[in-house]
């Protein structure tokens, strides 16, 4: 049986996502690209230093750190996203940890806080093991940043943030990668892709990355806040005004975080500002509401994310959001602008439908040669009546790819079904649902 191989994505809103033919006839195979050359803009402070590509295991076959080769997007697996994370460490521990084989884990790129120093660790065409869910693996590059996210507007420097910038516009150009929102991701906004991985998903770079000004320097600025009736709204506040109580905790011991500028805005289960924040079943599985931990995502929609509204309310707006209406505090000109895309609803005659964490082919689409990647739904539904905001649609995929000496058979191949799955901006991280399951109203 041969895998059914089509073309990775049809998008909703762009086209530039589905532009893999176009990158296969330009981008030369991965054994005829420099080794240890690091891939950056002319002028960019940048140096190679490979990632570990190593057996931890002789005895067995999928013991292996820190990252999948491929041939990215000759292979068919196209580069969608680019995912900003922050490490947590310093540079140099970061580096080093990425270059540990019983870590596990990589990104393709860390830069240095101080000056905005570039090291390189795994090249573009290979997939780093960056974001804790392998489908967005597939169809990413990670860029980590040194620093620690609950002091971020310490480590978020100037520096950083041209550097970024520039890096993250040059590969943008390369793979054809639109400069929004919805394909400059967050490690916060990458889902789980099991029940029980969604709690232990990373929420960095957190509340103190100035997304308005990123995107500034990538010269797609984000809108400004405005009046709107649209359906669909955007989170815009300004930066610099925008304190919100955050609190950072180890166990129950928190300590309130100095007031400062954040990408927070909170959302209440009414349309007022004592009502409790909205909660998340992975989170608290005994229903309690949210809280202002910066490790609780439950209730924090970030700048730059986009949602269909779900009612209003004064100065209130409500928005669907994570299978719930949930209100923010909307006044006109300060947190939201008017949004677009399509708009996705449960098909008529179901009550509710499943949510997932990764578009991947049903079980059928597999050669007996290549494991089915399980294709597990979240705890989340999405009952009847409720709307979200399609982002991109397309045939679930799924990579295959083992270590290079471990004699897997069929090994680097790319399997795509016959099943479509949808992206949705579903709660504070992105999901999928199954296409035969949701209506596209506009």
């Amino acid at each position: 049986m041969v895998p059914r191989r089509r073309p990775p994505a049809v998008t909703l809103l762009v086209t530039a996502a589905a532009a893999v033919a176009m990158l296969i006839g330009s981008e030369p195979s991965a054994a005829a690209r420099p080794a240890h050359e690091a891939e950056c803009p002319v002028g960019l402070a940048c140096r190679f230093a490979p990632a570990a590509y190593a057996r931890t295991d002789p005895s067995d076959p999928d013991a292996y750190g820190d990252y999948d080769r491929a041939d990215r997007p000759r292979d068919g697996d196209d580069i969608r996203y680019i995912v900003i994370h922050d490490t947590e460490e310093s540079y140099d521990s970061a580096i080093a940890r990425f270059q540990d084989p019983h870590s596990g884990v990589s990104a393709h790129y860390v830069i240095r806080s101080s000056d905005g120093q570039v090291t390189q660790l795994v090249h573009t065409w290979d997939i780093a093991h960056h974001a804790g869910n392998y489908w967005f693996n597939m169809h990413s590059l990670g860029i980590e940043h040194e620093g620690v996210l609950v002091d971020g507007a310490r480590w978020y420097t100037e520096a950083m943030y041209q550097a970024s910038a520039r890096l993250v516009r040059y590969l943008a150009a390369r793979y054809h990668i639109p400069l929004d929102r919805e394909h400059i991701l967050s490690h916060e906004e990458i889902p789980g892709l099991t029940p029980g991985g969604v709690a232990g998903m990373h929420y960095d770079p957190g509340p103190y990355w100035d997304w308005a000004h990123y995107f500034d320097l990538l010269g797609a600025p984000l809108p400004t806040a405005g009046v709107s009736a649209a359906p669909v709204l955007t989170i815009v506040p300004r930066f610099d005004i925008d304190i919100e109580p955050l609190r950072s905790c180890v166990g129950e011991a928190c300590t309130d975080l100095p007031p400062q500028g954040s990408n927070v805005v909170y959302l209440h289960t009414e349309p007022r500002a004592d009502a409790p924040l909205v909660g998340d079943p992975a989170l608290h599985p005994d229903g309690s509401p949210g809280t202002t931990r910066v490790a609780d995502w439950s209730a924090r929609a970030v700048t730059g994310q986009s949602f269909v509204v779900a009612g209003r309310s004064g100065e209130w707006t409500a928005i669907w959001f994570g299978g719930r209406p949930a209100w923010l505090d909307d006044p006109p000109g300060r947190v939201s602008a008017p949004g677009h895309g399509a708009l996705i609803t449960p098909r008529p005659g179901r009550s509710a439908i499943p949510v997932y964490g990764a578009a991947y082919p049903e079980d059928s689409a597999y050669p007996p040669t290549i494991p089915a990647a399980a294709v597990v739904p979240l705890r989340y539904t999405i009952p009847a009546g409720q709307v979200y905001l399609g982002v991109e649609r397309g045939f679930a995929d799924y990579y295959y790819a083992r270590f290079d000496s471990a004699d897997a058979q069929d090994n680097h191949t790319l399997v795509v079904g016959d099943r479509r799955l949808v992206e949705i901006s579903f709660n504070h991280r992105r999901a999928f649902v199954d296409a035969a399951d949701v209506l596209i109203l506009r």
